[in-house]
């Protein structure tokens, strides 16, 4: 009788387990990364210039290509999950670190922080494609 007590109360376990994997509040949704995916314009506040990107995803990773400017910038250390997007961009040898929020599939928001002019700034990044 124990045995198979404690043969339910596992086989109860693995089933929630994996039923709380599946639905975590915390999981990224597909259709948030897919919005993720594509070409992207950078607006900073006073800049007519804006600069893009194109987000995309290879091997379950998402990468951050600049399209322009690409002599003085590289991004670095990408992470994407539940709709928070942070990187560091180093720019002219120094990171800046952003944290943007996926708010709709067209639109990023958030901040960029660090740089050598040690910025702290709201940034819109805006999909164009």
């Amino acid at each position: 009788m124990t045995s198979r007590r404690c043969l339910l109360l596992v086989l109860l376990l693995v089933f929630l387990v994996s039923a709380c994997a599946s639905t975590s509040p915390l999981a990224t949704k597909s259709g948030d990364r897919k919005a993720l995916l594509g070409l992207w314009e950078e607006e900073w506040p006073d800049q007519e210039d804006h600069d893009r990107y194109r987000i995309d995803e290879a091997d379950g990773q998402v990468t951050i290509t600049p399209l322009n400017r690409t002599d003085i910038q590289a991004v670095k250390e990408v992470f994407f999950q539940h709709k928070r997007l942070v990187f560091t961009l180093v720019l002219n040898g120094s990171p800046v670190r952003y944290d943007l929020v996926l708010v709709n599939p067209t639109l990023l928001a958030g901040r960029a922080k660090g740089g050598a002019r040690n910025f702290d700034e709201p940034v819109r990044w805006h999909k164009k494609d």
